[in-house]
C-alpha cells in the first residue's frame, strides 16, 4: 500500500483532473453559451439577446469558485440563470477523480492489470513490475480522462470534438513508440512469472507469435498507410448538394470539395462556416505531412525492433477499432438511410485502439454493445424514441474492458487466437446488417409508427 501522503497528494491531483474535464466537457463543446465552468466567459457570438440579458445576473466569480470541489458548493448560486442543479454533475465528477485516482494507483500497483493477488505481490522483491504499473497508471489515467471528457460532451451535443480524439491518438501512438511496455500485459497466475511479465503485440496470444515483417519496410508501409487514412477521415467534408454515393469516386469528390474553394457557393452544402473548414483542413494536412516525415525519419533511425514491433501494434489497434465502428457506420447509413452513427464515434475508437490495442477493443465494444441495449430498450420503452449517442458507451465499454482485463484475457483468448479469420466474421456480419436493418427500420415505420 503506498503512504498516506501518496495517496493525498493523488486524491488533489484527482480533483485537479476532475476540474480541467469539466473546463473541456465546457470549453470543447461547439454550443458555450453557458458558461457553467468558472472558467468561462458568454461567448457573444453564440449567446442570444435574450440569453445575454439573463447572463448579466451572474455574480462575479471570485478566487474560491475556482477551488475544485469547494468551488461548486460555492456555484450553486447560479443555477437559476444557468439552470436547476446546474452545478451537481461537475461535482460528482470531481469527487469521482479525487476518490477513484488513489484506487485506481492502488489497483494498478496491486497487480490488478496482470491478474495477481495484492498480498502475492507484496511478498515479493521483483523491482520491475512497480515501474511497469507505474507507466500503465499514468497513460491509462491520461485515457479514461479523455474517454470522461468525450462521454459527456456526447452527451450533451451527440457529437465528439476532435479536440479529444486527435491529440489523444498522437499521444497514445507516441508512447507507444517510447515506452514499449506501455502495451497491455499478459496476465500472471503465479508469483514466480511476474519477473516475467510480457506485453501483448498485435499477433498475441501468444506474446512473439508476430513474424520479422513489422520491423522492416512493410512495418513502415503499414503504419504510413494506416496513419494516411485516419488523417483522411478527420478532413472536414463539404457535401454536394446531390447525395453522393459511398465509394472511392464519391470520397474523393467529397475530400477535394474540402481542400479545393468551390467557385460557385450554391455548388455545395457547407456543413460549417468555410473559412474555419478551410483552416482544419490546413491543419490535417499539415498533421499528415508532418507525421508522415516524422515517422519514417523515427523509424529509419531512431526505433529499434521492439519499438517498431509497439508502435506497429498501436496502428493496428488503431486501424482495426477504428474500422470496426468504420464499416458498422457505412453499413448502417447506407440501410437505414440516415447517420447510423457520428464519426465522432470512429475516431474515439482509434484513440482507445491506440491505446489498448485491437484485443481490448473489441472486448470494449462487446461490453458497450451491453451497455447501450439495456438501456436503449429503457429509452424507447418510456420515451419511444430510438436514437441514443453510442460514444459514452463505447467509453464504459472499454473501461470495463481494461479493468477487467485478466479476465477478458482468459475468457477472450480463444477469440484472439483466430487473428485474421475475426477479419473474415466482421465481413459476414456487415452483410448480415445490410439485410437485417432495413427490415428493422420498416417494422419501425411501418408495424410501430416509430420513425
Amino acid at each position: 500500500m503506498p503512504s498516506i501522503v501518496v495517496i493525498l497528494l493523488l486524491s488533489l491531483l484527482g480533483a485537479a483532473i476532475g476540474a480541467f474535464i469539466n473546463w473541456a466537457i465546457y470549453r470543447w463543446a461547439i454550443t458555450q453559451h453557458r458558461p457553467i465552468s468558472p472558467w468561462m466567459k458568454p461567448n457573444p457570438k453564440i449567446v442570444s439577446p435574450e440569453d445575454a440579458e439573463k447572463l448579466k445576473q451572474l455574480q462575479p466569480r471570485t478566487f474560491a469558485d475556482f477551488i475544485p470541489i469547494a468551488g461548486w458548493f460555492r456555484l450553486r448560486r447560479d443555477q437559476g440563470v444557468l439552470g436547476k442543479r446546474c452545478w451537481l454533475r461537475p461535482l460528482l465528477i470531481e469527487i469521482t477523480w479525487a476518490i477513484g485516482l488513489p484506487l485506481f494507483y492502488v489497483w494498478q500497483l496491486g497487480g490488478g492489470l496482470i491478474g495477481m493477488e495484492p498480498a502475492k505481490l507484496t511478498a515479493l522483491s521483483a523491482e520491475s513490475f512497480p515501474a511497469i504499473a507505474t507507466i500503465w497508471f499514468w497513460l491509462h489515467t491520461v485515457l479514461i480522462a479523455l474517454m470522461f471528457i468525450a462521454t459527456f460532451i456526447d452527451f450533451d451535443e451527440r457529437m465528439i470534438p476532435d479536440y479529444v480524439t486527435v491529440p489523444g491518438t498522437v499521444l497514445a501512438l507516441v508512447a507507444a513508440a517510447v515506452f514499449v511496455e506501455s502495451r497491455l500485459p499478459e496476465t500472471v497466475p503465479t508469483p514466480a512469472m511476474l519477473s516475467q511479465v510480457l506485453s501483448i503485440d498485435f499477433a498475441s496470444p501468444p506474446t512473439g507469435r508476430a513474424g520479422g515483417w513489422q520491423a522492416g519496410s512493410s512495418g513502415l508501409l503499414t503504419c504510413l498507410a494506416i496513419f494516411a487514412v485516419w488523417v483522411w477521415g478527420l478532413l472536414p467534408k463539404m457535401i454536394p448538394s446531390r447525395d453522393f454515393k459511398l465509394g472511392l469516386i464519391g470520397a474523393f469528390k467529397m475530400t477535394l470539395a474540402s481542400i479545393v474553394r468551390p467557385r460557385r457557393k450554391t455548388a455545395c452544402d457547407i456543413r460549417s462556416k468555410p473559412r474555419k473548414m478551410f483552416a482544419m483542413t490546413k491543419v490535417y494536412l499539415t498533421l499528415l505531412v508532418l507525421g508522415l516525415l516524422l515517422l519514417a525519419v523515427a523509424w529509419s533511425a531512431l526505433l529499434g525492433p521492439t519499438e517498431k514491433l509497439s508502435l506497429v501494434s498501436s496502428f493496428i489497434g488503431l486501424a482495426v477499432a477504428g474500422g470496426l465502428i468504420w464499416g458498422i457506420r457505412i453499413v448502417g447509413s447506407l440501410a437505414l438511410n440516415q447517420e447510423a452513427m457520428g464519426f465522432g464515434d470512429v475516431t474515439l475508437m482509434c484513440m482507445i485502439g491506440a491505446f489498448l490495442g485491437w484485443q481490448a477493443s473489441i472486448a470494449g465494444f462487446v461490453y458497450s454493445i451491453m451497455f447501450a441495449v439495456v438501456l436503449a430498450v429503457a429509452l424507447f420503452i418510456m420515451t419511444k424514441k430510438s436514437y441514443l449517442a453510442f460514444g459514452p458507451y463505447l467509453c464504459m465499454g472499454s473501461l470495463m474492458a481494461l479493468l477487467r482485463w485478466p479476465d477478458v484475457w482468459k475468457q477472450f483468448g480463444a477469440v484472439f487466437w483466430l487473428g485474421p479469420l475475426l477479419l473474415i466474421a466482421f465481413g459476414v456480419s456487415l452483410l448480415m446488417m445490410a439485410v437485417l436493418l432495413p427490415l428493422v427500420r420498416w417494422l419501425k415505420e411501418r408495424a410501430l409508427g416509430v420513425e
